[in-house]
């Protein structure tokens, strides 16, 4: 019993001594060094790795240009703008100079330069010379670009003790002695109290190897084996060639993405502008420039040459429109058709007359021979007349020059006499009618636009405001100065009346001024050709475009008046 269970407890205890020294031995998984251990004698690598590196640039500046080189692949692309608005500088001439080369850029279709030398990207700080014509204008600019020392990107790897042992490495000696002497200690044991040597002798052997080889180990972001210092640009923490919201509450916008998003700037300077009404109107005819065209008879309409004049036909003064046939009632023609019998009796009885007065002219007088040729005439010429009122036509005649715009004639159509047949009205001869709702003094009114949605404005000129109310408004009339083929009658527009006196301050496009995220109207500032700066403001609403700001912009300062909105979605 008492040899049985020495023989069970040594082995056990052999057994769990060589998997312990196998398992220690074995553990040949990939080793990953965490956040903040380098093992690189005590420095510290707080800083998270970054996702992407920025490229090495080169920025140079003037009162004229701005000038943003990038390097990637080899290959300087240089950004040329104007510092005053910040638009592309496409036609223009760049030469290169680093010490003693000199290269002209080469222009691309997307308005870019490039330079491709080895001796312009010397791994180091660059000295570069930009020698710019642009036009007659001639400028030269300088920069650094830093070029970083190629980055550390080979794994560090633990070679295992072979490896080590080849190196001449004094703790991967000691440590592989350790090893050895623990395993044949271990072994020596468990034989002590059970007969199981050859068993833990082949243990050990198969554990040895898988000890003693090599494995594989990457340093963790942020540690390169190096002394714990990191090279490149990869130290740069979130560093990337992406739009991107910094720390102090800027937005980084690399210059291709303001070339994409069009962002415009604008040196801003006070100016004086006056306060504006908002309206809102409504095109209608001018009662001088329009006419309709009525009918004074009953009857049926006749076109003229087979059609009527239709919708958009210009016409002239004097032009026949359309015909117009009397048609009679009933007792109407019964009246005219007894009153044409008396008549017709009348002229007979009257013609008889002045025959028997000629047959016997020695018998009567000269004069009543006269008297009875008028009295025959004036009958025929109201029998003429009856004769006219019962087949004659009314012409329908254009009273002013002008265009068709409404026309309510159609063939075999009977009419009144207060119909509206056809609208004539002179398409440069506009009024605009507008509704104000608040009390406005006519006297302090200035200058008038009125805009369309789509469509540029128009100037209007005051004509008079009605004393009464209609609708609990005060209407203004207008009258539009100038051609604007592009109001229509009937289409609704935006009166801008200046009111008041004349206030002064910063303007700028209402656009330009956004809400940031906390709820402030900010500007953004063009700090630096990269980099744009929030400012906070106040302003007021000059109109429906412009803003006049009252703080927070200094004079001279360049202010994005073109895709703020956009540069303030970047997060």
């Amino acid at each position: 019993m008492l040899k049985r269970f020495t023989e069970t407890i040594g082995g056990q205890l052999c057994l769990a001594m060589a998997s312990a020294m196998l398992m220690f031995a074995v553990d040949t998984t990939p080793l990953q060094a965490g956040p903040g251990h380098s093992g690189d004698e005590g420095h510290s690598h707080d800083a998270p790795a970054a996702a992407s590196a920025q490229s090495p640039r080169v920025i140079a500046t003037s009162e004229t240009f701005q000038l943003v080189g990038i390097l990637k692949g080899g290959r300087i692309t240089l950004y040329l703008d104007r510092d005053a608005d910040n638009s592309p500088v496409t036609d223009a001439t760049i030469t290169v100079t680093s010490g003693d080369t000199s290269l002209v850029a080469e222009k691309q279709a997307d308005g870019t330069y490039t330079v491709a030398s080895d001796k312009l990207t010397r791994q180091g700080e660059n000295d570069l010379q930009f020698e710019i014509k642009a036009g007659d204008q001639f400028d030269l600019l300088g920069g650094i670009l830093a070029v970083p020392a190629t980055a550390h990107g080979s794994p560090v790897v633990s070679a295992g003790y072979f490896a080590l042992l080849r190196g001449g490495s004094s703790t991967a000696l000691l440590g592989a002695a350790a090893l050895v002497a623990a395993l044949f200690a271990g072994a020596l044991v468990g034989s002590l109290f059970a007969k199981r040597l050859p068993v833990v002798v082949l243990a050990v052997a198969a554990a040895l190897p898988f000890a003693l080889a090599g494995t594989e180990a990457r340093a963790g972001p942020g540690h390169s084996g190096d002394e714990g210092h990191t090279h490149g640009p990869e130290a740069q923490a979130g560093a990337s060639d992406l739009p991107r919201r910094l720390p102090d509450g800027s937005v980084f916008m690399p210059k291709p993405t303001q070339r994409l998003l069009e962002v415009r700037t604008r040196l801003v300077q006070p100016e004086s502008a006056w306060r504006t009404l908002r309206l809102a109107g409504r095109v209608i005819a001018n009662p001088n420039g329009s006419a309709i065209v009525q009918s004074t008879v009953e009857g049926r309409i006749a076109p003229v040459n087979g059609k009527f004049p239709q919708i958009g036909q210009i016409v002239k003064a004097g032009e026949v429109l359309a015909h117009v046939q009397p048609v009679l009632a009933a007792i109407d023609r019964s009246d005219v058709e007894q009153a044409a019998g008396d008549l017709d009796q009348q002229i007979a009885l009257a013609q008889n007359k002045l025959e028997q007065f000629r047959k016997f002219a020695a018998t009567f007088p000269a004069e009543r021979i006269k008297t009875a040729e008028i009295e025959l005439q004036n009958l025929r010429q109201r029998r003429g007349a009856l004769n006219q009122r019962q087949t004659g036509r009314e012409e329908l005649i254009a009273p002013i020059d002008g265009v068709i715009m409404s026309s309510q004639a159609q063939i075999g159509q009977v009419v009144s006499s207060k119909d509206v047949l056809f609208n004539i009205v002179q398409p440069k001869s506009l009024w605009v009618e507008a509704l104000a709702y608040d009390n406005v003094d006519i006297g302090t009114l200035g200058t008038a636009e009125a805009k369309a949605h789509d469509h540029a404005g128009a100037s209007l000129k005051l004509i008079g405001a009605n004393p009464a109310l209609a609708q609990h408004a005060t209407v203004l009339r207008f009258d539009v100065a100038g051609e604007a083929h592009h109001f229509r009658l009937g289409r609704n527009v935006s009166v801008l009346v200046e009111i008041g006196e004349p206030i002064t301050g910063i303007i700028l496009p209402r656009s330009a001024v956004i809400q940031a995220p906390n709820g402030q109207y900010v500007v953004f500032r063009h700090a630096e050709p990269e980099r744009f700066e929030p400012k906070p403001v106040k302003f007021v609403e000059i109109d429906s475009t412009r803003a006049m700001l009252t703080a927070g912009v200094e004079p001279g300062e360049k202010i994005a008046v073109e895709a703020a909105t956009l540069i303030n979605q970047i997060r």
